[in-house]
């Protein structure tokens, strides 16, 4: 076997096998076809190699292995069709044209020229066809994907005139003369450059792809960059839709923008009716599949500064190239989103450079008459920025007092200092300039700023102004917002995890398992899942204090009933744990919710219990008096200091080395204290003398009105003592 006919079967072997994989991973009609056509390729070869082994093989078998690559033609007639529409009539006329080559392949090509001419002809013609209607697919696509389809038609010419010559090659010799080896060479040297053609198509190199995939993206986006700034501000959002849906050559392009995102623009006919304006629900989660069935891409229109929306793009259902297409959008979202944000960054300059430049003009004009002066500087005095006036020699002439309570300077001090002094490393300090940095205090510490430098005439010099902006408490907000998402996401993945992995084994396995396991995996769901419901209980009461919301309260509540249910379920929950708890008969009625006292109960029993270990003894000890009910939970755990206990009702707070005890979100406790401070009662936490802590609060007594009346239970008494 030469070099180039082992070439020519490892580039095919490779083909087969990639396009297998694909298939395996996305068992979609057109990844089937593809498959198909490269395996009858290779299953001749397979014949082949099987003939060269075993020399006594029956003619059927070499027959069988023309009849095999005889389907290649239709097989690729099949794979164009999901690329472009093939007639009917067409795919017949090929299915009529095989089964008579199959049978001029029965009668035998061997001696009989013309047989092997129209065995020949059959297969040239119609792959021919099919490497036309690729041509003509690909020019309804753009990017890597119209290159890719261009280069497989090219591939399945040579393949067919490589057929071509070896199929002249062969009648020659039939008709009595000897086979020509050039023809031969040839053949193969057309059939080689086909594989290789068919390798760059659908195995391509990733560094040619990234590179043509950007040069699109870069010409496409020129229309993003191209709209004015004063023109349609939906002008470069329909542009991004139009391009998304031609480079997918799909039906529809929806771009959804804001929190939660609602849609702008539709481009096309989505497979399900969505109207401008309609909050479009989390379109992450369709990437894959849409509500209709139909694949989709969702990606994000974001830059480094944040993400500003979706783009969600219901692609050609047959297309090859999606990966493709996924990396060509999701460059021309970024453009689009980095546009988008100039543009409001030109729009804002423009607004702030208007303002500066009045405030220059009446700063002139105040220049010459005192009255005006003294009503700006007391206008500039009542900013709440940082302004700074720095005089044509580049120093500071003035600052209003939240700049010289900001920087730590007097009024004296801060003459003479220049702006670069003030604000290092901030890349800027320039008239023009606007950005991030630090400004230096006087004692030498630094604080974040936005800055904005506008530079202003007087009389006949050129001075500017510095608006500084303190952006220590929005970075603050950021880091804490970021805190708060990172510990919400471990702790709801950890019970989802749980239950979904052990409803799995249950569901999978349940029938063959041991009994004593499949009661623990349901004990394990069970916890997990009542772990979820008080860690989504505390989430909406924190959403509601966050929101500014008052707690719902008032209602009458009798701790000796609410307090036995509690405890029983929370005993069925931490099994191995002592629970107790002393409620004497006869306490009053406090002030209260149901739903809330109870979830604060639990949230101080389940803390009790995690940090008490496996083994915990925990009390719960009830007291009536005049001023209220005092309930209290004691443990013997770790205990507490005195100032972890003054921070523990913090949110987001754990004491040093809870991570290694229990797991939390730092939440509980602080929707403990915000429910019962909102019922009009107290909350502590303090380290009991002989070990472990307490953790206590009381409620209010309720003033009965008329319409209150207590209800009674069946041994007249109002609970029973637990």
């Amino acid at each position: 076997m030469d070099a180039v006919n082992i070439a020519l079967q490892s580039a095919f072997i490779l083909i087969f096998v990639v396009v297998l994989v694909h298939y395996i991973r996305d068992p979609r009609p057109v990844h089937r076809d593809l498959v198909l056509v490269f395996a009858s390729v290779v299953a001749l070869f397979a014949i082949a190699i099987v003939t060269q082994l075993v020399p006594g093989i029956p003619r059927a078998v070499t027959q069988m292995s023309a009849v095999v690559l005889l389907l290649q033609p239709y097989l690729t007639l099949r794979l164009a069709g999901h690329f472009v529409r093939v007639s009917p009539s067409l795919s017949i006329a090929s299915l009529i044209w095989f089964g008579a080559a199959v049978v001029g392949i029965g009668i035998g090509t061997r001696g009989n020229p013309p047989v092997t001419l129209f065995v020949v002809s059959y297969f040239f013609t119609i792959e021919a066809v099919a490497a036309f209607l690729l041509f003509r697919a690909a020019r309804h696509r753009v990017g890597y994907a119209r290159t890719r389809l261009r280069i497989a038609a090219a591939a399945t010419v040579c393949f067919a005139v490589a057929i071509l010559v070896s199929g002249a090659g062969s009648a020659a010799a039939s008709a009595g003369g000897a086979a020509d080896p050039s023809i031969t060479a040839v053949a193969r040297v057309l059939a080689l450059v086909a594989g290789l053609g068919y390798l760059a198509a659908f195995i391509p190199p990733v560094a040619l792809r990234r590179l043509q995939q950007r040069a699109v993206a870069f010409d496409l986006g020129q229309s993003f960059l191209g709209a004015p700034v004063d023109g349609d501000p939906d002008a470069l959002w329909v542009a991004l839709a139009h391009a998304a849906r031609t480079i997918t050559n799909g039906p529809a392009a929806v771009v959804a923008l804001g929190m939660p995102p609602a849609v702008r623009v539709v481009d096309g006919t989505p497979p399900t009716p969505i109207q401008v304006g309609a909050t479009y629900d989390d379109p992450a989660a369709s990437d894959g599949t849409a509500g209709s069935g139909e694949a989709t891409i969702s990606l994000p229109i974001e830059s480094d500064l944040g993400r500003q929306g979706w783009l969600v793009v219901h692609p050609d259902a047959g297309s090859l190239f999606l990966d493709d297409d996924r990396v060509l959008l999701t460059l021309l979202a970024g453009q689009a989103s980095r546009a988008s944000e100039r543009r409001e960054a030109i729009r804002q300059q423009g607004v702030l450079e208007s303002e500066l430049e009045d405030a220059s003009h009446e700063l002139e004009f105040s220049r010459a008459q005192l009255q005006t002066e003294a009503r700006f500087r007391a206008a500039l005095e009542a900013h709440p920025g940082i302004l700074l006036v720095v005089e044509p020699d580049g120093h500071v002439g003035y600052a209003n007092e939240q700049a010289l309570h900001s920087l730590g300077y007097s009024a004296d001090e801060i003459r003479g200092r220049s702006l670069d002094d003030l604000l290092p490393r901030s890349h800027g300090g320039r008239p023009g300039d606007t950005g991030s940095g630090d400004a230096l205090r006087k004692d030498g510490t630094t604080f974040p700023v936005d800055f904005a430098i506008s530079p202003f005439e007087s009389q006949g010099e050129r001075s500017s102004i510095a608006v500084l902006t303190d952006i220590t408490d929005r970075l603050e907000n950021d880091h804490l917002r970021d805190t708060f998402i990172g510990i919400l996401s471990h702790e709801l993945r950890t019970p989802v995890t749980a239950i979904y992995g052990g409803s799995q084994v249950l569901l999978g396995r349940g029938e063959k398992l041991d009994p004593a396991v499949s009661r623990e995996l349901i004990t394990d769901i069970a916890a997990e899942a009542e772990r979820l419901h008080r860690l989504i209980e505390n989430l909406l009461v924190l959403a509601r204090v966050e929101r500014g919301e008052e707690l719902i309260g008032g209602e009458p509540v009798l701790l000796q009933r609410v307090l036995p249910t509690i405890v029983e379920r929370e005993r069925a929950i931490w099994l191995g744990t002592h629970i107790s708890a002393v409620v004497p008969p006869g306490l009053p009625t406090v002030r209260g919710h149901d739903g809330y006292v109870s979830q604060v109960i639990r949230n101080l029993l389940s803390n009790a219990v995690k940090y008490g270990g496996a083994t915990a003894n925990v009390e719960i000890v009830v007291e009536g008096a005049e001023n209220g009910v005092t309930v209290r939970v004691l443990d013997d755990g770790p205990g507490l200091d005195a100032e972890t206990a003054d921070r523990l009702f913090d949110l987001y707070y754990r004491a040093p080395g809870a991570a290694t005890v229990a797991q939390g979100a730092g939440i509980g406790l602080f929707v403990c204290r915000r429910i019962v401070t909102s019922l009009g009662g107290t909350i502590w936490a303090k380290a009991r003398p002989a070990g472990g802590a307490e953790f206590g609060f009381r409620l209010p007594i309720y003033e009965a009105d008329d319409d209150f009346e207590p209800v009674v239970g069946s041994g007249g008494e109002l609970a029973a003592a637990s």
